[in-house]
């Protein structure tokens, strides 16, 4: 939207996936025969050049490199109920300054009905989390999980947010009082009595909190799902925030701490019930599944101690410094805003434009092997109420569409033709652009980008039009 530090800008609750939104489905019914007329203009010739074909006057094909205007600021909360994946961890990041990704899940019972049968002993309990696979950040910096129980249930409402949060008890109910020593390692299989399973977190919880579980045997909590879930609330997992200084390899040049994705409906993401029966030792699983309700919330600690640049755009409102550097950072924190301040200023000549790339040069100095460039980034329109919504070219795929992280020559490039030229023919208000993460409720992600008023590889919209007398 045009930079103004005042105007309020509506939660960006819509990015998850918008191929799948509504939204798509509204630009497909009122752009139905343009995009088959694309369609077969794209067929008689190169995609790059859409409407060449169609010039058929004593127009001058023009290119230009026109300026943008761009700014950061903070993100909005993230929908991060409906992903399997849930994201853990902590990062202190020299740029962005310090996040951390908790857990609130439910818990669930195998069946309809259990029973531990008659006289159950308990012998222990454990939190098991199967770890997706993938991270982000120093896996060398050891972390601190507390795991609570929760005092009130989920909402009843289909989708939360990564700025949700429900009430817990303010005691642990980890075995060790201060909590659950973790080294993370997501690639790592583990020993379990003596076979070898998948990388997972074992978390032993408390024993009075296995023995909530023993003394549910026989009652209504084990005779149906309602009962269960009105004695089990369920869990918050989170991550104390202060991060060992002790590892020797923790450059804070390179930050400290991780994230991980954690699969939430793997049948190994459980509370496992570890008790003796007539003396036989039996273990039960509580699942974490399909059906139990989850999500990540993420805080940003007012961004402390990140970037001054960053800082100043975000915290300050100073927009002026997104001439020189601009951030983006997935999990719903940070966002760049962008501006075509020169549609305002046409002749009202027609146009037509055959290729529009809007070039974002990534600034290399803060790309490491601990923080790479996010893979894919996305680009959505501005409408009057503040809302984003997917553009015409990214309904024609990403290959066309673009956003992808070029590796060789660090820059994302997005074609934005047919977006442009709906700018140009009055379709769209121009009330600017979002740039976001790709998959921002579900993997954490960083990049840093060059503003439009670098002297040297600025960001830039290449323009290759055509304008009839």
């Amino acid at each position: 939207m045009k930079p103004n530090a005042n105007k309020k800008v509506r939660p960006l609750k819509t990015i998850q996936s918008p191929r799948l939104s509504g939204v798509f489905f509204t630009v497909f019914k009122k752009t139905a025969l343009p995009f088959f007329a694309t369609l077969l203009i794209m067929s008689c010739s190169d995609a790059d050049q859409i409407g060449l074909g169609l010039i058929d006057s004593p127009a001058k094909l023009d290119t230009d490199t026109l300026a943008v205007q761009a700014y950061t600021l903070p993100g909005d909360s993230v929908p991060t109920s409906t992903s399997r994946q849930k994201v853990l961890g902590v990062i202190d990041d020299p740029v962005f300054g310090k996040t951390r990704s908790s857990i609130y899940t439910e818990i669930r019972m195998e069946g309809s009905t259990v029973s531990l049968g008659t006289d159950p002993q308990l012998d222990s309990i454990h939190l098991v989390l199967k770890y997706e696979g993938s991270h982000y950040g120093n896996l060398d910096t050891p972390l601190t999980l507390r795991i609570y129980e929760l005092i009130e249930n989920f909402e009843d409402q289909d989708t939360l947010y990564s700025n949700s949060s429900i009430p817990h008890s303010a005691d642990l109910i980890t075995r060790d009082s201060n909590g659950f020593l973790l080294q993370p390692a997501p690639k790592d299989s583990v020993m379990v009595d003596t076979i070898l399973q998948m990388p997972q977190i074992r978390i032993p919880l408390s024993n009075s909190f296995g023995q909530k579980f023993i003394d549910a045997n026989d009652t209504d909590a084990f005779e149906n799902i309602p009962g269960f879930l009105e004695v089990f609330k369920g869990l918050f997992i989170t991550v104390d925030e202060n991060l060992s200084e002790s590892s020797e390899s923790d450059d804070h040049a390179e930050g400290k701490g991780s994230m991980f994705q954690i699969d939430m409906i793997h049948p190994l993401t459980s509370v496992e019930l570890f008790y003796r029966q007539d003396e036989i030792p039996t273990v039960i699983r509580f699942p974490i599944n399909e059906f139990a309700k989850h999500f990540s919330r993420v805080e940003h600690f007012g961004f402390e101690n990140v970037l001054e640049p960053l800082k100043a755009q975000v915290v300050d409102l100073d927009l002026s410094w997104g001439d020189s550097l601009l951030f983006i950072q997935a999990l719903g924190q940070v966002r760049t805003n962008i501006y075509f301040p020169f549609l305002d200023e046409l002749d009202g000549k027609p146009w037509l434009i055959n290729k529009a790339e809007l070039v974002v040069p990534v600034e290399e100095t803060f790309l490491s092997e601990t923080f790479p460039a996010i893979p894919q980034l996305l680009l959505f329109r501005y409408d009057e109420d503040g809302d984003i919504n997917i553009v015409y070219d990214y309904a024609m795929g990403l290959d066309y569409f673009g956003g992808k992280f070029e590796e060789t020559n660090n820059r994302y490039v997005f074609n934005i033709t047919q977006h442009f030229q709906q700018l140009i023919d009055g379709q769209y208000p121009n009330h600017g652009m979002a740039i976001v993460s790709s998959r921002s409720h579900d993997k954490p992600g960083r990049v840093v980008l060059h503003g439009p008023g670098r002297t040297e590889d600025p960001m830039k919209l290449v323009l290759y039009y055509s304008v009839f007398e």
